[in-house]
């Protein structure tokens, strides 16, 4: 009996103890549902505030949303399939839309968004934001950088002019001359004609280079960016006893959003550029592969390398070691790239020089 009313004396005591240690428990769990509701709330006025839109999906349907997607997406509700509206146009880089709104003066000006998507498990998180005041400022930036350039290489421009004009004015004053034979007249007009047109061609040069943004772009297929520059300056690599050793890992179903002539003649311009390096019997390496939603092109010579005196301003307007080159080239195609989003740069390896080309790839 003794032992009986000792046992139960020590159930007694450890039931109070795990009485105890359940309020405790219970107490803290309060505790920490009140933080969380207060945490869900800040979170909440927090999401409400800003000025992007966020959507929570499960499954791909729409739980919640903030207002500020509304400005975006009016029509969107809890429950329904979230989907990108058919009147979003895909734009140069990955996740990023056109869309055409009206104003009060009844035009239809185009704004520019951003749509991230993080997915975990059955959840997906999306933000939407407005970025059509950065692009445009990233634009005006460049159009300011480029103008400034030009304006720092008057004097480039005013030499790169002199000498055909000298040597035009110098043929068109032979050609008046009556004494001057038939075939010796003609020779001269052929001379006239070719530095007529350097100066048509390094004007045309000069303007491309000012230009801002793509005026139109389209879905074009990686692939075929590659066929096309290569294809077209084909001939001269053979004329010169130049290989040009193409290796394309690019899926066709992969896309860019470009301009259609403008970016294969930014590639041409970095494997003229190659060309020129290059003596008979070398070779130069073209390779172009997808890696994190980018195209990656790399073009590798044989030739001497770039002088270190020159590599930092390699893309600058007018910079150039070659006595019959403008230095516009590579410039504009650096422009070109830049304004489809994408970057270039080069560096020397232990064969000749490097450029390596990103573009993002619009759709896979």
């Amino acid at each position: 009996m003794k032992h009986l009313e000792e046992a139960f004396a020590i159930f007694y005591a450890e039931s109070q103890k795990l009485e105890a240690q359940q309020s405790a428990l219970q107490e803290k769990i309060n505790q920490l549902s009140d933080e969380l509701q207060k945490s869900n709330q800040r979170l909440g006025i927090l999401v409400n505030a800003i000025p992007a839109g966020v959507i929570l999906l499960e499954n791909n349907i729409v739980l919640l949303h903030n207002p500020a997607v509304l400005h975006f997406l009016p029509s969107l509700s809890s429950g329904q399939t979230f989907v990108i509206p058919t009147d979003w146009q895909p734009s140069i880089a990955p996740g990023e839309y056109v869309i055409n709104t009206s104003d009060t003066h009844g035009k239809k000006p185009q704004k520019t968004v951003q749509v991230i998507r993080i997915d975990d498990g059955i959840r997906s998180y999306i933000q939407i934001q407005d970025i059509t005041a950065n692009i445009a400022l990233h634009q005006e930036t460049q159009r300011e950088n480029r103008l400034s350039a030009m304006g720092k290489m008057a004097a480039g421009i005013a030499h790169q002019f002199r000498t055909p004009l000298a040597t035009a004015l110098l043929y068109s004053s032979h050609l008046c001359d009556d004494d001057l034979a038939p075939d010796i007249s003609k020779e001269f007009a052929q001379r006239l004609r070719k530095q007529l047109l350097d100066l048509e061609k390094l004007s045309q040069d000069m303007l491309r280079f000012i230009s801002n943004r793509p005026s139109k772009t389209i879905l074009v297929s990686a692939r075929q960016i590659i066929d096309e520059a290569t294809a077209s300056i084909q001939a001269l690599f053979e004329s010169s006893d130049v290989q040009l050793k193409v290796h394309c890992d690019i899926p066709t179903s992969t896309m860019l959003m470009v301009e259609p002539k403008s970016i294969p003649n930014a590639i041409v311009a970095i494997l003229e550029n190659a060309l020129s390096v290059s003596k008979p019997a070398d070779q130069v390496f073209l390779q172009a592969k997808v890696e994190s939603k980018r195209m990656i092109i790399l073009i590798e010579d044989q030739g001497p390398g770039i002088a270190s005196t020159i590599i930092d301003s390699l893309f600058e307007p007018f910079s150039t070691t070659s006595a019959n080159g403008t230095g516009l080239g590579l410039s504009i195609a650096k422009n070109t790239i830049e304004a489809h989003r994408g970057t270039i740069n080069v560096e020397n390896s232990a064969k000749g020089a490097i450029f390596k080309i990103t573009l993002p790839i619009t759709s896979e």
